[in-house]
């Protein structure tokens, strides 16, 4: 006997699924399986999802189903299988569950392939970074020791310019001291001479006549034995117009001291205008004045200028010379104060 002809609603496996339900409205066969019920449900009346969904029926399905299965209206084929050629009705549903399907399926080989392409342009950038790093980490250690190296020269430096500094600080003192020896001993040199300035100078001039004449204005009998040299000086400042000095060399210290002491007493007796000037000397042209004075050293001479000035500016009254050495007094009530060198010039305020 020929069966009924059926039509399945669920899959193609016909009638190998098991038992079966039969929609009353549109008389296509489930599978319990397929609808995910309960093998021993027995029911007389069911009408399937698609009519329901038409019908608006909105009364639920009479059925018990397993809880452990999903229930579908229609088991959506996988995306490998060959398409189903059963008169299934195609809802908006099915539509969008194959998209979701083939969407997150192209998904996951987008991903993939984005994931590979990831690691392996991270992996590339990476070693490329890596290099970088340990190029950074050679350069960083080089100029660690070249640092080192340039602090410990440094430090060298540092301990040898110290050390120069001490030798000069030591050297400056010995040449302070081998200058202040020499100028003693320069000075010590012209402790028979005598220096005799604005004496107006002559073609055929006889400076031991001069001496002479000079030496009996002021009450000093000099001899011409006496006078060892007589002579003019180069002058310091060539610009200057006042005529070279005549420096007198004596037999001995002594002789030079009678000599400058009479000088001095000469010109203390006499008023401005007589004490000694050239008028002395029967010399022709204007009075001018002659000074008598302690030959002095290059160094002291312009120690006693520069004190001189200094005492000029500080208002004090005398500044003279004994035995090479510069002594200066405010006034007569105050005190002589002995100038040995340059920065002695502080004691002046």
């Amino acid at each position: 006997m020929t069966e009924p002809m059926v039509t399945w609603g669920c899959c193609t496996l016909k009638g190998t699924g098991g038992k079966s339900l039969q929609c009353n409205v549109c008389g296509k066969v489930f599978h319990h399986k397929c609808l995910g019920l309960d093998l021993s449900c027995e029911l007389s009346q069911w009408t399937c999802h698609s009519c329901t969904s038409s019908s608006k029926n909105k009364e639920p399905m009479p059925a018990r189903f397993n809880t452990n299965i999903n229930v579908r209206t229609n088991k959506r084929p996988a995306l490998q299988s060959p398409p189903n050629t059963s008169n299934i009705p195609i809802t908006e549903d099915g539509v969008r569950a194959v998209i979701e399907d083939v969407m997150n399926s192209q998904m996951d080989v987008m991903l993939e392939r984005l994931t590979r392409n990831m690691r392996t342009i991270l992996s590339q950038e990476l070693n490329i970074m890596r290099e970088d790093i340990e190029s950074l980490k050679n350069s960083m250690t080089f100029i660690s020791n070249q640092y080192d190296d340039i602090l410990n020269d440094k430090n060298e430096s540092k301990q040898m310019i110290k050390a120069l500094q001490d030798e000069n600080t030591n050297l400056t003192h010995t040449v302070k001291d081998m200058s202040a020896r020499i100028n003693i001993l320069e000075q010590h040199a012209r402790a028979n001479n005598l220096e005799i300035q604005c004496v107006p100078q002559k073609s055929n001039e006889n400076l031991f006549n001069v001496v002479s004449k000079l030496g009996e204005t002021v009450g000093c009998d000099i001899k011409e034995e006496s006078i060892t040299n007589c002579t003019r000086v180069m002058k310091q400042n060539n610009a200057n117009n006042r005529p070279k000095s005549i420096i007198v060399q004596f037999s001995t210290p002594r002789l030079r001291d009678t000599f400058l002491a009479a000088s001095i007493t000469f010109n203390k007796s006499k008023p401005i205008k007589e004490k000694l000037n050239t008028s002395h000397l029967s010399l022709d042209g204007d009075k001018t004045p002659i000074y008598i004075s302690e030959h002095l050293s290059p160094n002291n001479r312009a120690l006693h200028a520069a004190t001189r000035l200094k005492a000029k500016e500080r208002g004090y009254k005398y500044v003279w010379i004994r035995n090479g050495r510069i002594y200066v007094k405010k006034n007569e009530s105050s005190e002589n104060r002995i100038i040995k060198d340059f920065d002695s010039l502080s004691v002046i305020t």
